[in-house]
């Protein structure tokens, strides 16, 4: 099988290219995702191994389906070998092997959102904060924009331009804060989703000889959706290349809109400096667009101050003029979707189950249902809440967490009285000062009460020591 024979000339020069740092710039519908397919079965096919190559990719779905797609192409034997996942997915693997070197156990618990957010509004109740001005949302996207600059909360707390920042907000305390949910976290043996960036960070940093061994390990690595990185994940991948200088990062500087989750566009448009022995590949035909749509874009994208120059094309159908609706409001808005899909609908003899809305926020879809319902339209909602946020799954899984984790604060917050045991909020409270004073988990605390200045009544209906959960 030639593997080359299925991809144009740009591809093919992108996925020959084996012997450098290599920036892929991929406009849209260019062809993205068969590169990076292409260039691993390519690189397996000239004899390296699938456990030496690290794909990054921006979703576990993509990870899967260009894992699929290798496997047509080199078998799936060796496609199950290679190392690709999101970022946070592959460095928990690696924290999992080499956590004790951070202080922690291997089955830790990874905290979500909600769970950090909980924890946060738990640190902010006890320190007797206004949550008015101290918002858990708020605080809580502060430290994940710590972490993700590679702040820690020591560093944090010890960085007056940060300090005076926090004042100027009316959040003086939110070192405070940082630092005593950093030790909660320790204490519970859990880390959140930035920690899985910054204590990977760490440990290379802090210990050469493991960042040899991965760096030795991955001997070839590749990043899908370059432009929505962050500055953690950039140092990281710096770490694991910047010695074998064997790395491809693909994307494309027009399409980065993840800023406001801390994605950095300096990433991809200052590659070239971070990496000076860099070979620039474009993909510039979009196989997905009509002329129009492509014309539109580049009239769009030309404006933008800084950017990687190109030209994307399309050789498809000239295809129709795009229409471009002025709305004064959301209601003003979905009317004018509304008859224009009734007005469609009526001329191509269409049904109501060939159109669909896209909007941004979920928020946007209310005056679209309201309309919807005036007009008579049937419609459905796709999305929502995940199936694992929901209250009864999180409770169930809280459970198995404890098992697994005992240490787990916000698992135990969750269970310790649901179903209702008689255990009410002073109680945690007690439970909560007795160890924070003493530097340990919840779960230590109830264990052996007695030993933290509690007594049996203070800490309510609990299984001994030897047990996982509370008493049911």
């Amino acid at each position: 099988m030639n593997l080359l024979s299925d991809l144009n000339e740009s591809q093919r020069r992108a996925v020959e290219y084996c012997d450098g740092p290599q920036l892929v710039i991929a406009g849209a519908g260019s062809g993205k995702t068969r590169v990076l397919t292409y260039k691993i079965a390519y690189l397996i096919e000239q004899g390296m191994k699938p456990w030496n190559i690290l794909a990054l990719t921006f979703t576990n779905k993509a990870a899967n389906e260009m894992k699929a797609r290798i496997g047509h192409l080199v078998g799936d034997e060796n496609a199950r070998h290679i190392y690709m996942g999101t970022f946070h997915s592959i460095f928990a693997r690696i924290l999992r092997v080499e956590a004790q070197l951070l202080g922690y156990q291997s089955n830790y618990t990874i905290y979500d959102e909600a769970d950090a957010r909980s924890l946060v509004k738990n640190i902010i109740r006890e320190l007797e904060l206004d949550d008015k001005i101290y918002k858990p949302s708020t605080v809580q996207d502060q430290i994940s924009k710590a972490k993700n600059q590679l702040v820690s909360a020591e560093s944090y707390a010890a960085n007056a331009d940060a300090l005076a920042l926090d004042r100027q907000s009316r959040m003086p305390r939110l070192h405070e804060i940082y630092t005593i949910y950093a030790s909660r976290c320790k204490s519970a043996n859990a880390m959140d989703f930035d920690d899985l960036l910054l204590h990977t960070w760490q440990l290379f940093r802090d210990h050469e000889d493991v960042r040899r061994r991965y760096a030795d390990k991955f001997r070839y690595v590749l990043v899908d959706e370059y432009q929505d990185t962050n500055h953690a994940q950039q140092a990281i991948i710096l770490q694991l290349t910047h010695d074998h200088q064997r790395l491809t990062v693909v994307g494309d500087d027009a399409q980065s809109i993840y800023a406001f989750r801390g994605a950095n566009i300096d990433n991809i448009l200052k590659f070239q400096q971070v990496y000076p022995d860099t070979q620039l590949f474009k993909l510039e035909q979009n196989y997905r667009s009509t002329q129009l749509i492509v014309q539109a874009a580049n009239s769009l994208i030309k404006k933008n101050q800084y950017q990687i120059p190109k030209d994307i094309y399309s050789l498809g159908s000239q295809g129709e003029k795009l229409q471009l609706r002025h709305a004064y409001s959301d209601k003003e808005e979905a009317s004018i979707v509304c008859n224009e899909i009734r007005r469609i609908r009526k001329k191509e003899k269409g049904q109501y189950s060939d159109f669909a809305i896209l909007y941004r926020t979920n928020a946007q879809s209310r005056s679209f249902e309201e309309e919807f319902r005036r007009q008579g339209i049937p419609y459905r909602i796709y999305g929502g809440m995940s199936f694992y946020q929901r209250k009864e799954i999180k409770d169930v899984i809280a459970y198995f967490r404890l098992i697994v984790n005992p240490h787990d604060e916000e698992a135990f917050r969750r269970i310790v009285n649901y179903p209702t045991r008689g255990i009410g909020n002073t109680t945690l409270l007690r439970i909560s000062e007795a160890a924070g004073k003493n530097g340990v988990s919840l779960w230590t605390v109830v264990s052996d009460p007695v030993a933290y200045g509690l007594n049996a009544q203070q800490t309510g209906r609990f299984q001994p020591a030897h047990s996982a959960v509370p008493n049911a």
